[in-house]
């Protein structure tokens, strides 16, 4: 693959895309511009728990065969590959393995904070992964902005829509909420949400009440150190219940133990209002950089590496352009035709 036949692709702007440009312009270059990503199936534990435990938000409570269904096709996806060959080094089959414990985990996990956090019946679900395109404008500056919300909630006492997002993580639960109200994520959904919302109304004990968006709701969930085996089959023969519910039982048990430890350190739903301009001085500083990084044009050298290095080990693992950063580009079309493709662009 020559480097000169890459095409660069437009730029826009997400959430996660302006955290990754903000820690390491290479890199971002390398996945937002390029399109890289690593060829074979890596997995990502951690990733797919997150999508399945998301998927069991989307759908919600007594949905769950919907996530099932969900999670086995992309299973019986895999399993094709590998019946044709493409499976080369086994990580296909380890994850169709891994695909099943994730779901397991994700649904107990969804199970527990639906039982702690049940939702207000005067809340009432806008939408759900909603997928949402725009022109952010200030001064001098339009930038395309797009992003999925998790989901939209409007309180139907008064007209105020929060914007909820669902997280599930391995590290410490705090490591979630520390700083939301600056966040990235809470302001750019907070635009995104403004925009989506600001033609529509509710009627309100007789009064026409515009939508107004007052917040955003952050739920965070610790996963569980364990994972559904054999005990929870003797177990649930003890028990006289299914495998899923002892399995529950047993991370409810897991969770209390944790939280013995160290109080409020396993499930967390927390909600901020919004209280600065829709444009803060912070945000218009990041977006102006950001957009600057955007103008430099397709050359690679353009774009420096993180001297910092901390987005090399992020997550305790080497960022995956790890290889291209270190060697020179004399070698890079060797590497891209061996170790990398090119995703393909969403329609």
């Amino acid at each position: 693959m020559k480097i000169e036949d890459i095409k660069t692709r437009p730029f826009f702007c997400s959430q996660s895309s302006m955290k990754l440009a903000l820690n390491c312009i290479r890199a971002w270059f390398f996945k937002i511009r390029w399109g890289l990503q690593l060829r074979g199936v890596e997995i990502k534990e951690s990733a797919d728990l997150g999508q399945i435990y998301h998927k069991f938000q989307e759908f919600g409570p007594g949905q769950e065969q919907k996530v099932k269904a969900w999670v086995t096709k992309r299973q019986m996806a895999l399993s094709l590959q590998i019946d044709k060959g493409e499976d080369l080094d086994g990580q296909m089959a380890r994850l169709v393995s891994s695909l099943t414990v994730s779901y397991n985990k994700a649904g107990v996990m969804a199970r527990i904070f639906w039982d702690k956090y049940p939702q207000p019946s005067y809340l009432k679900t806008i939408g759900v992964e909603i997928k949402h395109k725009m022109d952010m404008k200030f001064p001098g500056i339009t930038i395309p902005l797009e992003g999925t919300i998790d989901k939209l909630l409007l309180d139907t006492r008064n007209g105020n829509v929060w914007v909820r997002d669902h997280k599930s993580t391995g590290r410490a639960l705090a490591s979630l909420f520390l700083g939301i109200q600056w966040s990235i994520q809470a302001r750019l959904y907070r635009i995104l949400a403004e925009d989506y919302c600001k033609y529509k109304k509710s009627d309100i004990d007789g009064k026409e009440v515009k939508w107004e968006v007052a917040g955003f709701i952050l739920d965070g969930i610790l996963k569980p150190g364990i994972k559904l085996c054999g005990k929870d089959n003797r177990n649930a023969v003890a028990w006289n219940c299914s495998i899923e519910d002892a399995y529950l039982r047993r991370v409810k048990e897991w969770y209390a133990v944790k939280e013995e430890e160290n109080p409020g350190s396993t499930i967390k739903s927390q909600s901020i209002m919004f209280n600065e301009p829709l444009f803060p001085d912070e945000l218009k500083r990041d977006l102006t950089r950001l957009y600057n990084i955007s103008i430099k044009g397709k050359d690679p050298k353009a774009y420096s590496r993180d001297g910092t290095r901390f987005h090399c080990y992020l997550y305790e693992k080497p960022c995956i352009y790890e290889s291209l950063c270190s060697a020179p580009m004399s070698r890079w079309p060797e590497l891209l035709d061996t170790k990398f493709k090119i995703k393909e662009e969403e329609k």
